[in-house]
């Protein structure tokens, strides 16, 4: 709703926009006044039958105005300026209108009063004589304001223009907007599968390096090796700890039961300070 009414208020804003534009440009433009004048129609009373057709007559003499024969024979260079003829309704008169700017007012009206006599020469080649007579009603007339350019005619038409203009350009713009924006919206309901880079996998199990040759034993503090002491006091030896006697002819270690014999304590703890030490 609240987009409907910015819509309407954005529409009669650029009506109203070029509406005075088009106002300022007619302050502009060149001014017309209408000059115009009533001739009245009526039987010379030769013959009777003329007073009876004289409606007739009526409507033959604004055609006999408007005819281009008429005018090129008598209004030369104010055809342009020229309007129209035309009856006044339930009258015997013809209304004959032109429009020209100020400095031309009085030349028109002068053609405007030589127009019976020029109706009436024209109607009597017509009509092989004179059956009707035709003369001013009043002098012609000057409209009280300039006829063109139609100030209120332009605005409206600038109006109208202008919102016409408007409401196009919304269709338009605001169906590719909303185009746009439904496909932005496609895209995010159903995005692209993104591409991860592949990563092999760990092996759980990380196998710890092999010493090498130039790798050194590992050196044992002096308190831990007081702290294994400690320990050793107070456990004992396992009764079959095997003892390994080297033969003095080939260097081999020899395990036989009959050699065997049970190490007393303090071959054990020797033996296990040299193990940490790295010496056996």
């Amino acid at each position: 709703m609240a987009e409907l009414k910015k819509l309407i208020s954005n529409i009669l804003l650029a009506g109203a926009a070029v509406a005075l534009a088009a106002f300022l440009v007619s302050l502009f433009l060149p001014k017309y006044w209408q000059v115009s004048g009533r001739i009245v129609v009526f039987p010379s009373g030769k013959p009777i039958s003329a007073s009876q057709n004289l409606s007739e007559e009526v409507g033959n003499t604004a055609w006999i105005v408007n005819s281009d024969t008429f005018q090129k024979r008598n209004f030369g260079d104010f055809s342009t300026a020229f309007v129209g003829a035309e009856v006044v309704r339930n009258s015997s008169m013809v209304l004959v209108k032109f429009q020209s700017v100020e400095a031309d007012i009085q030349l028109v009206e002068d053609l405007i009063v030589k127009i019976p006599s020029q109706v009436d020469e024209y109607a009597r080649d017509l009509y092989d004589g004179s059956p009707f007579k035709y003369k001013m009603a009043s002098d012609p007339e000057i409209s009280i304001r300039p006829v063109r350019p139609g100030m209120i005619k332009y605005s409206s038409w600038g109006f109208a223009v202008g919102a016409a203009l408007f409401s196009l350009y919304w269709l338009f713009t605001g169906s590719f907007v909303a185009g746009k924006k439904a496909i932005e919206d496609k895209e995010e309901i159903f995005p692209a599968p993104s591409l991860v880079p592949f990563e092999p996998a760990l092996s759980e199990s990380v196998s710890e390096p092999e010493p090498t040759r130039d790798s050194k034993p590992e050196i044992v503090p002096e308190q831990k090796i007081q702290e294994q002491k400690t320990v050793s006091k107070t456990s004992h030896a396992p009764a079959n700890l095997p003892i390994a006697h080297v033969s003095p002819a080939d260097g081999d270690v020899s395990t036989s039961s009959d050699e065997y014999h049970e190490p007393s304590d303090e071959e054990v703890k020797d033996r296990l300070n040299k193990l940490m030490r790295g010496e056996l």
